[in-house]
């Protein structure tokens, strides 16, 4: 099933008798970026929460945030670490008579390091335990993320689908506009060299060869028989299990190109607003692609 790289996931967790708010978040991105904020309580847990959201995803930038619940009474104690204080204070005294400051290393001077001074009293948990306590809380997360990504890319494969069978309408379309085209394109060329030989004698027969190799220069039938089986591989790798982003991205560029050709190549004015049609549902669908999984 198509994913987007687009999705929300929100969980609780308990840990230490405590309510745990895990959240997270996926945007669009190249590759994967997985970013996790957390509280210094789950430091030791971070490289396990990061090896579980990188088993959900492979591509999109994914934000982790955890805290603790604000709902809830705080009543945590507050500890000072005294000899990180003294350590502070004394840096500050050698930097005053360094540089000779008039003014006295006073409590406001001390409070600027308050996130060295004053952390919560928190109970020693080991490293496996909450692990075990917080993973099925990030799990769930995930799963909600996941969901959401499922939902927005059902709707975008449907999007996309409808807008390549236009492509592949147009593409056929093009198709039946060829022998026309060829036709009128070696009738317009040889009445351009009639022009440019008036008066001359001219070589019928070596006309006709050389008028049909220049046609057949603007033939565009290899193009639109090349982009056709793009379009059919798109549509069969939309309903793939697969990671597929980056296929779907690779064969938006291809059929580009053989439009791309087809314009250059061929000198008929249907041809060329089937082109430009084709073109703008072409931009669509890459702008979707580059939403994908």
């Amino acid at each position: 099933m198509l994913r987007s790289m687009t999705g929300y996931g929100r969980a609780e967790a308990r840990i230490n008798d405590k309510n745990v708010v895990v959240e997270v978040r996926s945007v669009n991105h190249r590759y994967l970026d997985v970013s996790v904020r957390i509280p210094r309580l789950f430091f030791v847990i971070e490289k396990d929460i990061k090896k579980l959201v990188s088993s959900y995803t492979s591509r999109g930038k994914i934000d982790v945030t955890v805290q603790f619940d604000t709902t809830q009474q705080n009543d945590t104690a507050i500890q000072v670490n005294l000899p990180q204080v003294q350590h502070i204070y004394g840096l500050l005294e050698s930097i005053k008579t360094q540089v000779s400051m008039p003014d006295e290393v006073g409590f406001g001077e001390l409070l600027a390091f308050k996130d060295y001074i004053f952390k919560p009293e928190e109970d020693e948990v080991d490293e496996a335990t909450m692990w075990q306590s917080f993973q099925e809380g990030l799990t769930r997360a995930l799963e909600e993320m996941k969901q959401m990504q499922e939902v927005e890319g059902e709707e975008i494969a449907v999007d996309m689908l409808q807008r390549l069978k236009e492509v592949e309408s147009l593409a056929g379309t093009i198709e039946q506009c060829i022998p026309d085209s060829v036709a009128n394109r070696q009738q317009n060329l040889k009445e351009r060299v009639k022009s440019l030989n008036e008066g001359l004698e001219v070589d019928e027969i070596r006309m006709m060869q050389e008028v049909a190799v220049l046609a057949d220069k603007s033939d565009i039938t290899e193009e639109v028989v090349r982009a056709k089986s793009h379009i059919k591989q798109f549509m069969t790798w939309i309903n793939s299990a697969e990671t597929i982003g980056r296929k779907l991205d690779f064969l938006i560029q291809e059929i580009n190109r053989e439009i791309n050709t087809i314009g250059a190549k061929a000198s008929d004015a249907d041809i060329s607003l089937h082109v430009v049609e084709i073109k703008n549902e072409l931009e669509k669908i890459r702008e979707q692609v580059q939403n994908i999984m």
